[in-house]
């Protein structure tokens, strides 16, 4: 720490003004900073300060592994003298480094008016949750550690005749490094916001990532893969993912060498997977050479081992670390599961440019099924992750939903999952349904059992398998609603299964991990407890504000409330919110192109003067044309006034057919131009769940359906009055 005598010097204040963009490169440097001894200040907005001790190459300014954007918002600050100390002071908040701190230690964050919210200390540093919307802190610090530096290349080697031993990874300059957040002034949004844009953004996955994945621990060869691919397509049970696990190469663990026994010609199989619009996965245990993490010649073998099987056609890569993995990451303290997920996304990306590429891997903070502690923070840049081997149990049902809830508040990971099913153990027909239809209401709906137990639908009895598809059919129909949640997940970091407290987090009772929003208007309560002896099963679910419809059997609730529901096997507690949209498609076997040639759209006519909308999104799927804005987005209105309710849509920049159902309330009568009074004039089922020939809910209003044909460029209304019956 400068002494007196070089304060002296600064003690008439020193003012600085950030013009920072709100999105600018590592490459555009924060303007303004102060230096006080080995403690540098950086404010980066309003609600965000950096509080850096010099490492042993000096301060750091270059992109590290966890941090790769510190350009922040527009700020006022000056550095001042206080009593045994310099301030960095802005508006919002005051930073204090005592004259006689060692490093960061002992530095004080301080309130405007100079309160202390925390006083830094490397514990303070270590990973941790991040906040509740309803339990927002005023200080949360985010620790850069260990703080790592990669190369330009990332985890691919170096080129020939650049043998550096660190591969040009940075490893040296480690020091303590904390950002301070103010959540409790900036509110729940602000914070996300600038967690992500300092820590990275959640990509967007592929559309085939949102269909179904089917995966077994057992040794499928060409012709047993092929065979359970064309079972799916036989039972009319839509399929988009194939995982062959480990037993695809020559030793259960080690090398690239693919087992010809099972797979004479790896290329051929994954065309003729592809031929069925099935994508194929393969599961690695990476073994390492016996080289650190960052040796060129591990980096190598890596490389070379994936992309051979890429340049065949396979996919997509699962890092599993679960069983006897050794691989290390670079550093200590760096999560081998991140490190993992970087290395095989950098080899990825760099064979497959064009392509968003899509790794699976464990949770690092979730240990089979338990959740023990946060992700790394950099986490969420690798979205799709699993909860490790679980059992086939009704309390590990119960933790998956929790899991995959919380994680999108406690990590901001959106696609985490487990097997459904359970990894170990064979479950009975009930709770094998059960675990099925929350995958149907999943991010990621993934099948996956160990050996000598099975989880095919149709091993279960004809019953099961229909209730099975319908509920896998359903949630193909549902894709335009899934894939626009997942671009909000990249736009903003809104996860897709929603905890009620992000909405309406002054209510306690929405913080229940159990019942979900899967987008935004369909309240999902997974059943996850047997039914009683002679009884059907049945739950208590937390109503939200507002009005919300059973979609099994039409009735109507008024939150907030509890309420007992009770559903049959083929059921689960399902509302949709009054107001809300729920854009659909028709019923598909595969995700194919994410271009809609025809939408339908189930509109909740609310009691009240309202007015909502929601987002159709479009672009091709698979590629990252999306990140150069190469994509579409369509307005969907609901509008309420009175007796009035209309769905105005548009403009389109695509030709298309729309299908549009307004659901009235039970009792309403009526009258428009253009549609069919599809219930109760007609038998066929209005609701979003009913298939062809499948009774409409007993307690369902009037359902009014019109089918327009969209040209490029226009837009289209759909109105209809009614009245109280």
């Amino acid at each position: 720490m400068a002494g007196n005598g070089v304060e002296a010097g600064r003690m008439k204040d020193r003012m600085v003004l950030f013009f920072l963009a709100g999105s600018v490169s590592m490459t555009s440097p924060v303007l303004a900073s102060f230096e006080m001894g080995d403690v540098r200040v950086q404010p980066l907005g309003p609600q965000l300060v950096r509080i850096e001790q010099r490492g042993p190459a000096g301060f750091e300014d270059r992109e590290t592994f966890t941090v790769v954007d510190r350009a922040g918002a527009a700020v006022a600050a000056r550095e001042t003298r206080v009593a045994g100390g310099a301030c960095v002071e802005t508006a919002t908040y005051r930073v204090v480094v005592p004259d006689d701190a060692a490093g960061i230690e002992g530095v004080r964050v301080e309130s405007a008016a100079g309160e202390t919210l925390c006083v830094l200390s490397n514990a303070l540093l270590a990973k941790k949750f991040l906040p509740a919307p309803s339990a927002l802190p005023a200080v949360w610090v985010l620790g850069d550690a260990p703080r790592v530096v990669p190369s330009a290349r990332g985890a691919l080697p170096p080129p020939a005749g650049a043998d550096d031993p660190a591969s040009g990874w940075d490893l040296a300059n480690d020091a303590p490094d904390a950002y301070v957040f103010f959540p409790a002034a900036s509110g729940y949004a602000t914070f996300r916001a600038d967690f992500l844009r300092l820590t990275g953004g959640i990509p967007l996955v592929p559309l085939y990532a949102l269909g179904l994945w089917y995966s077994r621990y057992y040794a499928y060869g060409e012709e047993t893969a092929l065979a359970v691919i064309d079972r799916f397509r036989n039972e009319n049970i839509p399929l988009d993912l194939f995982v062959a696990d480990t037993d695809w190469r020559v030793g259960a663990s080690c090398g690239y060498g693919i087992n010809e026994e099972l797979f004479p010609d790896m290329a051929r199989f994954v065309r003729r997977a592809h031929e069925r619009q099935v994508r194929v996965m393969l599961n690695d245990h990476p073994e390492p050479k016996g080289k650190a993490a960052l040796d060129p010649e591990e980096l190598r073998f890596r490389q070379r081992g994936l992309t051979s099987l890429l340049g065949m056609g396979v996919d997509l890569w699962w890092f599993d670390r679960n069983w006897h993995t050794h691989l290390q990451a670079p550093m200590p303290g760096l999560d081998k599961e991140v490190w993992g997920m970087r290395l095989y996304r950098d080899v990825t990306k760099d064979f497959r440019p064009e392509r968003r590429p899509l790794i699976l891997s464990n949770v690092d903070g979730i240990n089979n099924g338990r959740l023990d502690a946060p992700s790394h923070p950099a986490a969420h840049r690798f979205p799709v992750w699993w909860t490790g081997d679980t059992c086939a149990e009704w309390n590990y049902l119960r933790m998956g939903v929790a899991n995959g809830v919380d994680s999108g508040i406690a990590s901001l990971l959106p696609y985490v999952h487990e097997d459904l099913g359970g990894h170990h153990g064979q479950p009975d027909p009930e709770l094998y349904v059960r675990f099925m239809q929350f995958g149907a209401f999943s991010p990621v709906a993934r099948i996956h059992c160990t050996t000598k137990v099975h989880r095919y639908p149709w091993e279960y009895g004809a019953e099961v398998a229909r209730i099975v598809g319908d509920f896998f059919r359903l949630r193909y129909r549902l894709l335009p609603m899934l894939y626009a949640a997942a671009f909000e997940a990249h736009r903003s970091g809104t996860p897709l299964m929603r905890r009620g407290d992000l909405e309406w987090p002054e209510h306690p009772e929405a913080a229940d991990s159990t019942q979900y929003l899967l987008g935004d208007d369909l309240l999902v309560a997974p059943i996850l407890e047997p039914a009683r002896r002679d009884q059907i099963s049945a739950r208590m679910v937390w109503i939200p504000p507002g009005e919300w419809q059973d979609l099994w059997t039409g009735r109507l609730h008024r939150g907030p409330a509890v309420i007992g529901v009770k559903c049959p096997l083929d059921e689960v507690p399902v509302f949709s919110r009054l107001g809300g949209i729920v854009l659909g498609a028709p019923q598909r076997q595969s995700t194919g192109s994410a271009i809609w040639p025809e939408v339908v759209v189930d509109a909740f006519a609310p009691r009240q003067d309202q007015v909502q909308t929601r987002w159709l999104y479009e672009d091709d799927g698979i590629s990252t044309a999306y990140e150069r804005g190469e994509c579409t987005r369509t307005e969907f209105t609901l509008r309420q006034q009175g007796k009035e309710t209309e769905v105005r849509i548009g403009p389109s920049t695509r030709g298309r057919q729309v299908t549009v159902r307004i659901h009235l309330p039970k009792g309403a009568r009526a009258q428009a131009d253009g549609c069919t009074l599809i219930w109760p004039s007609e038998t066929r089922a209005p609701g979003l769940f009913m298939g062809p020939g499948a009774p409409p809910p007993p307690e369902a209003g009037p359902v009014a359906e019109w089918v327009r044909e969209l040209a490029p460029g226009t837009e289209t209304v759909c109105r209809i009055v009614w009245a109280e019956g």
